[in-house]
């Protein structure tokens, strides 16, 4: 449900919603005030409130409140009043971050609040504009705020997954499978950032999937499951019977899969790299055969970083030797899933299979990245 549906079927309008306000604590030419939330977004329901936001460079010690209630009709709606003062601090310092050169290893200066606050300002409808108002002015630009909501889903999630390899060596698997849940909510965020969807909120995420295209999973190079992105997302979520160590082992692996593909492609789209140039996969259709052993796992804590023309791989708070790969032979690594076998692997990104086994690129990328101890299997972990 809009704003629209929402206010038709409660017999009110915008205009006798700013005229209350008016009323309450007065709308003058500097004055911006705006109808913002999951109504404004698309998101709400009958039951949604309707969110009021006041922007003003008035004092706000004049004003009641920080927070006023007004009622238009039988309805009753709540106005955030944010000083113009502040807004202007959270966009110089939101600026600042944007200018910087990409960094996944520092937390943005930028808090939840804060980032909630610029989210709305794309996604509003407005109330009331004075005179002396510039809702454009106080926007954000689009695709920094996706790139933001990237960069803290990458930043938090390196944390968690050095988490879950503790979780993992000190035997805690109900915790590890709550880690990777966790873990599994920051890569859906930068899947959705992938697609310049801003919204911060945590509950938001499943809707947020739901919009997706059809073909998501062909851009994101991943073996294809033939499921909707909201689907993937619940039965990855879906945790097991059990909190063993295989069973929460590989819970664990397939979310850490599936949110290396989500990170590296979400950052293809916003930032081009570490795949610049990337095409999406065509899912070869091979039938198996006997010798067909999958591929293995990377481990839950590798990560990935650009480094000039390839991507280098290495496991988090770990001492050792990254591994340097080409954007070719790191495509294929995002395809150890346990699940892919090596022809599948070499004819989705190679487009044929070597007959030499000594110029088979994926025995070769199996071979180093075992050697660095970078791949598990399911069993073993």
């Amino acid at each position: 449900m809009d704003i629209t549906e929402f206010l038709r079927i409660r017999h009110v309008d915008l205009a006798a919603i700013a005229a209350s306000a008016r009323a309450s604590v007065g709308l003058e030419p500097c004055d911006l005030l705006l109808s913002v939330g999951s109504l404004a977004e698309g998101l709400g329901n009958d039951k949604s409130d309707l969110d009021l936001l006041l922007i003003t460079s008035r004092d706000t010690d004049a004003l009641p409140a920080h927070e006023v209630a007004v009622v238009v009709g039988t309805c009753l709606f709540d106005i955030q009043i944010i000083p113009r003062r502040r807004l202007d601090a959270v966009l110089a310092r939101f600026a600042v971050w944007a200018a910087r050169p990409w960094d996944i290893t520092r937390i943005a200066d930028i808090g939840a609040d804060d980032r909630r606050l610029l989210h709305r300002l794309l996604h509003c409808a407005v109330v009331h504009a004075g005179g002396r108002s510039d809702l454009a002015a106080a926007q954000p630009d689009l695709s920094s705020l996706a790139r933001l909501k990237l960069q803290i889903a990458r930043h938090t999630s390196r944390t968690i997954q050095v988490d879950m390899a503790g979780h993992l060596e000190a035997k805690d698997y109900a915790s590890l499978v709550f880690a990777s849940q966790d873990l599994l909510g920051h890569a859906v965020d930068a899947l959705a950032a992938g697609y310049l969807l801003t919204n911060p909120t945590a509950k938001w995420r499943s809707r947020l999937l739901a919009s997706l295209p059809a073909e998501w999973e062909t851009a994101l190079g991943i073996r294809p499951s033939g499921w909707s992105a909201a689907e993937l997302f619940w039965r990855l979520h879906r945790a097991p019977e059990r909190p063993d160590r295989l069973e929460a082992g590989r819970h664990a692996l397939k979310i850490a899969t599936f949110a290396r593909a989500a990170f590296a492609w979400a950052e293809q789209r916003l930032l081009g790299a570490p795949c610049d140039g990337r095409r999406p996969i065509r899912w070869p259709r091979v039938d198996r055969v006997s010798e067909d052993a999958a591929l293995p796992y990377l481990a839950i804590d590798v990560d990935f970083s650009a480094h000039g023309d390839g991507v280098m791989i290495g496991r988090l708070n770990a001492f050792g030797t990254p591994l340097g790969l080409s954007r070719r032979e790191f495509e294929m690594a995002l395809l150890f899933d346990g699940s892919t076998t090596p022809r599948e692997a070499e004819i989705a990104i190679c487009g044929s299979y070597a007959v030499d086994a000594s110029k088979r690129l994926v025995d070769h990328m199996i071979s180093r990245v075992a050697e660095a101890g970078f791949s598990v299997t399911s069993g073993r972990n």
